[in-house]
């Protein structure tokens, strides 16, 4: 699949505070592999992006901010730049083809409307332009199994009472209500000191320091950020049988996740999932 680039529609009301959007449907007939947010004006930071949500259908499938956004590029090797912001829906590193590509927005299956939403708070006459980098649709039997999924993200928080171990709130892990297919699952926060995961009641991720944790990300290239405890289950870059799957067709009955906290806080959860469109 070769990716080429298209500008994209001029974004409407961006102002000082207020939100920004975009209507993304000349890209239809294409796949979109990123989208790449470029700020200008006179202070505009992505820390003043304070939510972006793409969305398909009417449905959000991608939910997050700009200083969220940018920690996780940052952590996975992406560049960091103050003027460009990256929505990336493939795995760059990836050790194969369709690792890297599955997730990969297909405009062809079942899309009828994609709109690209930017609340902004605080900036100076700000100035918001937009590409995406496309491709053709992944019709060819190779990405028979990964064409109808999409690498989504999803948010929520959670207040942390006291220091101790907890579980967390994650959302669409629970195999009763359908489950997903977890690249990473990203905890903001400023006091959490270590995590486990449990699936089908065996540990299948056991960092038992964020210091551990860091250190074998970092092993394999990834760029721990500041205030962000990252559960990478493609750490290595080969997503064939390493993701984290809890859906009742791959065999999950039960999967929890566990964090230990030196303090009480209220923490944000994002989790970079791959689903069709049609789930959730």
């Amino acid at each position: 699949m070769s990716a080429t680039s298209l500008r994209l529609q001029p974004f409407n009301n961006v102002v000082a505070s207020g939100t920004a959007n975009t209507d993304l449907r000349h890209l239809f007939g294409y796949g979109i592999q990123r989208l790449i947010l470029n700020l200008g004006g006179t202070t505009f930071t992505k820390s003043m992006i304070t939510g972006l949500q793409l969305k398909a259908n009417g449905k959000v499938i991608v939910d997050t901010d700009g200083s969220k956004l940018d920690a996780r590029n940052q952590y996975r090797g992406i560049t960091a730049n103050a003027n460009f912001l990256t929505l990336d829906f493939l795995e760059l590193r990836a050790k194969t083809k369709l690792g890297m590509e599955g997730g990969t927005l297909d405009t062809t299956v079942g899309i009828r409307d994609l709109r690209l939403e930017v609340a902004i708070s605080g900036a100076t006459a700000p100035t918001l332009q937009g590409m995406a980098e496309i491709c053709t649709p992944q019709v060819s039997p190779e990405y028979a199994g990964v064409r109808p999924l999409i690498a989504r993200v999803h948010r929520i928080t959670q207040t942390i009472g006291a220091a101790g171990e907890f579980a967390l709130t994650i959302p669409h892990l629970d195999p009763n209500s359908g489950g997903s297919i977890f690249k990473r699952i990203a905890v903001f926060s400023s006091n959490m000191t270590a995590s486990r995961v449990e699936r089908n009641g065996v540990r299948e991720l056991d960092p038992y320091s964020a210091a551990v944790n860091n250190f074998n990300q970092t092993e394999y290239l990834k760029v721990p950020q500041a205030g962000l405890f990252m559960l990478d289950f493609i750490a290595d870059n080969v997503l064939e049988g390493r993701i984290l799957d809890t859906r009742p067709a791959a065999g999950c009955t039960t999967c929890q996740v566990f964090g230990t906290f030196s303090a009480g806080e209220t923490i944000t959860i994002e989790v970079e999932v791959l689903e069709p469109l049609d789930v959730y």
